[in-house]
Order: structure tokens, then sequence, then C-alpha cells
């Protein structure tokens, strides 16, 4: 989970929902007083403990270490310029992580690994695979017997395998390909987050390339990202 910290303030906010609007309008989940801060100047989306920044003001803009930006994936120290506000990003490193192995040589990324500038509109696209999961999870769990596993085929790491039991898997390799696998009501789905140019062959399913929209996963389907091959079982 992410926290800002308002500069000079000692003000923190806890980014503990999923989606939270920054603003000086009365009603937003974090107000600013500060006349220079737009009503709704940024949006922060929070998939697990990556943080997506969003910015809404088309006057004032939004800085990240002095840079204008409009989207990016927010990384331990960011400093956020809104108006005259300054706020630092921050990975709260004393909440309970996900409980996941280190199969960082198969492409499983942790948390937080998501690289920069990956943000675009399929953000929206995980952020509701996540949403969907948790409703899943609330109402009906998934028997153990049910949860599909990722098995690694080719590369370093082949024979490796990682349990799909949380709402998103991330696969892929910061700043050349990313795609995310995810659980939802109807099943599971991966989806094409990034792809940097000249990264090779695009991320695939069984020979088929994968476009923007979530495609659905089903047994023993073949994940090609990356140069790298990876079994769908359920």
């Amino acid at each position: 989970m992410g926290i800002l910290s308002l500069e000079n303030e000692g003000k923190e906010f806890k980014l503990n929902q999923s989606r939270i609007v920054i603003g000086r309008r009365p009603g937003v989940d974090i107000v600013l007083a500060d006349p220079a801060v737009s009503g709704r100047h940024i949006l922060i989306i929070s998939i697990l403990d990556d943080s997506f920044l969003e910015n809404l003001s088309d006057t004032n803009g939004t800085f990240i270490n002095g840079d204008r930006t409009d989207k990016t994936v927010l990384q331990e120290g960011d400093v956020i310029t809104v108006g005259n506000s300054k706020l630092i990003y921050h990975v709260d490193t004393t909440a309970p992580g996900v409980d996941e192995e280190d199969f960082e040589k198969t492409m499983i990324l942790k948390p937080g690994q998501i690289a920069r500038n990956v943000a675009t509109e399929s953000q929206a696209k995980a952020m509701q695979d996540a949403e969907d999961t948790a409703a899943i999870k609330a109402i009906e769990p998934e028997p153990e017997s049910r949860v599909a596993v990722l098995k690694v085929l080719s590369g370093p790491a082949a024979g490796k395998e990682v349990k799909v039991n949380r709402s998103m898997v991330t696969l892929g390799r910061p700043g050349v390909q990313v795609v995310v696998v995810s659980r939802r009501k109807k099943g599971y789905f991966i989806s094409f987050i990034s792809g940097a140019s000249g990264s090779g062959n695009p991320p695939a399913v069984n020979g088929r390339k994968l476009r923007s929209q979530s495609t659905p996963l089903v047994n023993g389907d073949v994940i090609s990202l990356a140069g790298v091959e990876i079994e769908f079982v359920l």
C-alpha cells in the first residue's frame, strides 16, 4: 500500500482505496487547501502494491520530480507537485505484503516492479479485474483445486510453477513487455499492459498476438512473453 506525505505539514494519507481523487473541491478523497490546485486535480488507482497516477487538470497540470506528466506509475520517493503543494510517495513497508515466492527469474513480477509509464487504459481493466475477484472471494471462495497454475516451459526457469491464487499475477520484464493474468467472475483472463518498441515478438497466446482487450484463458493455453513460454493450467 502506498502513502502520500504532504511536504512541510506532517500530514500523511494512506492509499487504501482502489481509486482516490485529490483536489481542492470538498467531497474528493483528499482535499488540499491550495488555491492553485484544481477541484479534481489527480486520480490515483492502486492495484495491489502498485499505484498509478493520472492528471485530471487541464489547466494546472501535474509534475513528478519536476517533469510534467499525464500518466505514470509511482515509485518510492517520487515528489508529486500539484499547484503549490508537494506530495511525496512512499511504499508502506510495514503493511503485510502479498504472499508470493521469489519468481523473478520466471518473469513473475513482485508488486511494485511494473515499469514507469506503462499505465494506459488497460489499468482500468486491471482494476476491474481486482474488484471482480474481491467480490468472488467475499461471496464464494474458490476451492484450492480450481486455482489455476502458470508453468514455465522454457528459459532458465523452466519447470517452475506459480498458483494464480490472488486477484492478479503480473508477468513480464519491466520496460520490455508486461501482461496481467487475472481472475474474474467468469474465469481467468490475460491483458496486455505494455510493450517497448524493439522488444521482439509481441506477447501471444497460442501464437495469436494479444491486443489491448482482455483475452480469456483456458486449460492448456501457452503464453509467449519476451522469449519465454508459460502454460496456463486449470
